[in-house]
């Protein structure tokens, strides 16, 4: 599946499993086109021709502006980036991914995977991984839905030529933000990682929670520093353990580039407790 396909997907069906698995990829410095293969929904590369209502859960028209305007008003209410330039390869895209969207987008995953292998545009090596990884990937999606009781609208700027990318996860129901990722300057492996104590960290995350009021915390508590380098920090409330956020920070500019919060906060903070737990970390 050739890399330009694999980004096309992302802009125009759905996305990911989890946008943390993408992210802690992409802030290794691995190529782009190579890390967005995990946790990825294949479809057909042209979904211009695709009606809003034919199953798949891609959102068009008003509503997709709507979510769009959503999407920017969080990265300048967070992040401080006012707006975003798009082009031809950088476009907005959205989608809903629940557990009927999921079953009408598995079978068009696996016929563009099939074309691909027909047309001798990857071999059987390949096909065999992109058709395993669409499988994982589709019972992945479906066990996240599962566990959040609702489903997600994920939205996002992401493209092959660009060095940066904008990843949103909203609540189906209420259309309230659960996660979002962004990344800058990914594709620069000169780059070096900044040496940040966990302290410096921690400041860090609890000065976002408290300056956005993130998640209704009052006294942020940290319960977990996860990821290879420590980047990701669990929090919740001193007097309410109900209340938990995610904060991503990254390891290049030591500013907070990612948040997750309510249902998706408690559901990644599990994850990474019960992979500790059994040690597949």
């Amino acid at each position: 599946m050739n890399s330009k396909k694999i980004v096309a997907v992302l802009l125009t069906v759905g996305v990911v499993a989890s946008t943390f698995a993408i992210f802690n990829q992409i802030n290794m410095k691995g190529a782009f086109a190579d890390t967005i293969k995990q946790n990825v929904v294949y479809t057909k590369e042209d979904t211009s021709s695709v009606s809003q209502d034919d199953g798949t859960g891609k959102i068009t028209g008003d509503e997709k502006e709507a979510y769009r305007q959503k999407s920017l008003d969080i990265l300048k209410e967070y992040f401080n980036i006012s707006s975003v330039e798009e082009n031809e390869d950088f476009k907005f895209g959205a989608c809903i991914l629940n557990e009927k969207t999921l079953d009408a987008i598995k079978p068009l995953e696996k016929k563009d995977i099939q074309d691909s292998y027909d047309k001798k545009e990857i071999s059987k090596e390949e096909y065999d991984k992109e058709m395993a990884y669409a499988e994982e990937n589709d019972n992945g999606l479906k066990d996240r839905v599962a566990k959040l009781k609702h489903g997600m609208v994920q939205t996002g700027w992401v493209g092959i030529n660009e060095d940066k990318c904008y990843m949103f996860d909203f609540n189906e129901n209420t259309k309230e933000i659960d996660n979002v990722l962004i990344s800058e300057g990914y594709l620069d492996e000169s780059k070096p990682k900044l040496t940040i104590s966990q302290e410096q960290l921690k400041n860090t995350a609890e000065d976002f929670i408290k300056q956005h009021k993130l998640g209704d915390i009052e006294k942020p508590k940290c319960i977990l520093v996860a990821g290879a380098s420590g980047h990701r920090l669990f929090y919740q409330d001193e007097n309410d353990s109900s209340k938990k956020v995610e904060i991503f920070i990254s390891p290049y500019t030591g500013k907070v580039d990612g948040f997750s919060i309510k249902a998706y906060a408690d559901l990644e903070y599990s994850i990474e407790i019960n992979e500790t737990r059994l040690g597949t970390k």
